[in-house]
C-alpha cells in the first residue's frame, strides 16, 4: 500500500494549520488589556490638545477687547462686539469645543480697569475633562492672569 501524500492526521501536531480556541482566546483578552490601559490615556491626550481650541478663543477675545478699548472708554461687556473672534451669541471656539463668556471684575468696575474671559466646555469631551471645564483669561489694570495654569500648560 502507498502513503497518500495529501493525508493529514486528526488531531493537533505538525500537521495542523490554525488556531485553536483556546489560543484565540488568549489572543483576544490580551488585545482587551491592552485597549482597557491604552484608551484613558488615550482620550486624556485628546482633551489635553482640545484646550488650545479654548487658549486660541480666549487671546482672540483678549485682543478683540483691547481693541475695543482703544476706541472706547471701556471694555466690551458683551460677546457679540468682541469681532473676531466673535459674530454671535453663543460665540464658540473654532472647533465648536468652547464658548466664551465675558463678565466684569467687580460690579463697581463695570469693565472700565478690566475684564475675565471664560471659556467654558461645550463638548461631551472636553465636559469630561477634570478641573479644565471653565479656562479664564482675567486682565486687571494691564494684568494678566491665566487660570488654573495647568490647563494653560504654564
Amino acid at each position: 500500500m502507498t502513503a497518500n501524500a495529501s493525508f493529514r492526521p486528526a488531531g493537533p501536531g505538525p500537521g495542523r494549520n490554525g488556531f485553536t480556541l483556546i489560543e484565540l482566546m488568549i489572543a483576544v483578552a490580551i488585545v482587551a488589556i491592552l485597549a482597557g490601559v491604552a484608551m484613558p490615556s488615550y482620550l486624556s491626550y485628546i482633551r489635553k490638545g482640545n484646550r488650545a481650541d479654548a487658549t486660541s478663543l480666549l487671546q482672540a477675545a483678549s485682543v478683540a477687547q483691547e481693541r475695543h478699548r482703544l476706541g472706547n472708554t471701556t471694555y466690551a461687556s458683551a460677546v457679540t462686539t468682541l469681532t473676531p473672534p466673535c459674530g454671535g451669541s453663543p460665540c464658540a471656539s473654532e472647533r465648536q469645543h468652547y464658548t466664551l463668556a465675558v463678565a466684569p471684575l467687580s460690579v463697581a468696575d463695570a469693565y472700565k480697569t478690566g475684564y475675565i474671559l471664560t471659556a467654558n466646555a461645550a463638548s461631551s469631551m472636553q465636559q469630561a475633562d477634570s478641573g479644565c471645564t471653565a479656562i479664564t483669561l482675567t486682565v486687571n489694570s494691564g494684568n494678566t492672569t491665566y487660570g488654573p495654569a495647568t490647563c494653560w500648560g504654564k
